[in-house]
Formats: structure tokens, C-alpha cells, sequence
């Protein structure tokens, strides 16, 4: 069936999404920008957001605001330097960033209760983990528990826990090697340096070039440190996990996919999102489309069931309102 549009005024629909999530034991949710703007995150296309502040230091530049996310940005020394300024710009202003959103918050509540199989964000900003959701892709699936009476008050281990947010396009907690791989922390020094559009070295491949050195021995290359993010026509250097997650989670038989502020344009999402729509459907669950601006029709009008044409903070309150239960901690009984 086509897809459905939902407006606030349409209370009988959003009567029945609310009961079809506080039904649902096996959730996927996807997420995008659009989840993380209400919590004074600056856009970065108006005339006085973010990419253009930045963009005032190199007049030189061509580079456009949405090419600052494509790999083609490297192939040019001033937008190189531009998109680690404006990176290092963004990741302070997360770091500045006071609370979540409800809508982050509804996505913890979805995993207490019980109901959140996992979820997959676009975003960088690394904000489900101020909620305590795990976003390390080496802990693997996790254990699958079911709400019971026994465990009043267990706290589950990471490992239980498994990584709950798979964050598709990388995050800003680490730098990575363009040589070696390898990722280092960012410290006062090296987010100075990145603010200044200059890469610091890694610290890794300078110890093994100056070993060899002193060791009279031909030196090794020494990589740069970049943001530990996925840019467009990029691989994810941990794409084997994240591959390993989808497919547990397809075998999981989810029985709804709730995607949430994204404009569902960027491919490798697309695939993703096709893959668990064919499997939630195959279950008899909905795909719910939450965003303040449809989808294209032409593309999504089979997959996704209802369009809920809401800001995600304000959708959320809705349900809050209705299946307030969602929000009350089930215990867990391991299931081993």
C-alpha cells in the first residue's frame, strides 16, 4: 500500500502507531540529524550557520556546505583545511550542548523496555551515549532479554548490552591515522591544531619512524590525524561489524522500524533501511517515516508505511501522551 501521511490532526493513525511501538518487542530505529537539532546544535546551511562562519577563513574555497561530507574535499589543500576547521568548530559545539532531545530519550526508554533490538544513527554527535546507550561496535549483538518480574534493579554489562547505537558515519570522540589506522584521543594540542586547518601527526607511526632511526635504519611514514568520521564515497574501516549487526538483527525478525529526522537520500542508509522494511513487513510490522519533510514518493511509497509529518520532539510527546507505558522500566529476565 502507498504510504500514508500523518498530521497531528490525524489522531486516530497516531492512536495506533503509539500502540504498534508499545506492542513491539523487536524495534529498529534509524535516526538522522533532524533528532538532534532541538538541542542547540547550529544548522550548518543557513547565512549564519556553522559551515558559514567557518567558510569566512578560507574565501579562497570552493567547496560547498554538502561537500564538506564527501571524500572529494581531500583532493584540494584549502578544503582540506576548511573541513578540519569546521569539524573541530562542530565537534566544540556539541561538546557545549547542555541536554539530549526527548527524542534521544524515547530511544532509551525503547531499549529499558525491553523493545529496542538496535539502532542506526547518521549522526556523529555522539549523543546516545549521554544517555548511557553503548556505541562500540566490538561488543557485538548483545543478549536479548525479555521483560519479567526477576532481576528488580540489574544493571546490564556492556557486554550484556552489546553495542545498542550503530553510528554509520563515524564519531567525533576519536581521530584516526590516514596511514596506520589507528585511532588516538583528541587533547587540547590537537583540536587547537585542527581549528587552525593543520592535521597533528600520529603519535604511533612518529614513535615507529623515530625507533627506526635511531636504530639506523631507512624511517616509516608518518600519518596524519583526521576525525574519525565517515565522509561520502568513503568505507567504514569497521564495515565487516556493521555488516556482522545487520545481518544478526535481519535474522532477529524486527517486527517495526521507526526512522526518525533523516531525508533518507544517502545510499548505503537506503539499502539498510530496504533490507529491514522487507523483514519487518515480512512480519506483518509498519515502517513509520517521521520527519517535518516527506521522503521521495517514488522511492519510498512501497516501503514505508506511514509518513508522520511532525517534528521527532513533538511526535514523541504524542506517544508519550498516549502509551505512556513505553516509558515505565520493565525488568529482565536473560534468556540466555
Amino acid at each position: 500500500m502507498p504510504t500514508t501521511t500523518v498530521t497531528i490532526n490525524d489522531t486516530r493513525v497516531l492512536a495506533e502507531i503509539a500502540d504498534c511501538i508499545a506492542r513491539s518487542k523487536k524495534a529498529i530505529v534509524v535516526t538522522g540529524a533532524g533528532i538532534s537539532t532541538n538541542c542547540g546544535i547550529p544548522d550548518f546551511r543557513s547565512q549564519d550557520g556553522l559551515y558559514n562562519l567557518v567558510k569566512s577563513r578560507y574565501p579562497s574555497s570552493v567547496v560547498k556546505g554538502r561537500d564538506l561530507f564527501d571524500s572529494v574535499l581531500f583532493s584540494d589543500p584549502t578544503s582540506t583545511q576548511l573541513f578540519y576547521t569546521f569539524i573541530s568548530s562542530l565537534r566544540n559545539e556539541i561538546i557545549r550542548v547542555k541536554d539530549t532531545t526527548p527524542t534521544h530519550k524515547f530511544i532509551r526508554k525503547m531499549s529499558e523496555s525491553g523493545r529496542l533490538l538496535r539502532c542506526y544513527t547518521q549522526n556523529i554527535d555522539g549523543l546516545e551515549e549521554r544517555e548511557g546507550m553503548t556505541t562500540n561496535l566490538a561488543l557485538g549483538k548483545g543478549k536479548r532479554k525479555r521483560p519479567s518480574t526477576v532481576l528488580a534493579g540489574v544493571v546490564d554489562s556492556e557486554e550484556e548490552k552489546g553495542c545498542q547505537v550503530v553510528q554509520l558515519h563515524g564519531d567525533l570522540k576519536n581521530l584516526r591515522c590516514t596511514q596506520c589506522q589507528g585511532l588516538c584521543k583528541y587533547d587540547k594540542e590537537r583540536v587547537e591544531s585542527l581549528l587552525d586547518g593543520t592535521p597533528p601527526e600520529c603519535p604511533v607511526c612518529a614513535g615507529k619512524d623515530k625507533a627506526r632511526r635511531e636504530n639506523g635504519k631507512r624511517g616509516t611514514k608518518v600519518g596524519s590525524l583526521r576525525p574519525n568520521i565517515v565522509l561520502y564515497g568513503e568505507e567504514h574501516p569497521l564495515a565487516e561489524k556493521i555488516g556482522s549487526l545487520t545481518s544478526a538483527d535481519l535474522r532477529s525478525n524486527p517486527d517495526i522500524m521507526i526512522i526518525l529526522g533523516t531525508s533518507l537520500k544517502v545510499f548505503g542508509l537506503k539499502r539498510i533501511v530496504r533490507e529491514f522494511a522487507r523483514a519487518v513487513h515480512a512480519r506483518g510490522g509498519k515502517v513509520i517515516y517521521v520527519n517535518n519533510t516527506p521522503a521521495a514518493y517514488s522511492t519510498w511509497k512501497d516501503i514505508i508505511d506511514y509518513h508522520v509529518d511532525m517534528d521527532c520532539d513533538a511526535w514523541v510527546a504524542d506517544v508519550k501522551k498516549r502509551r505512556f507505558d513505553i516509558w515505565e522500566r520493565q525488568l529482565t529476565l536473560d534468556l540466555g
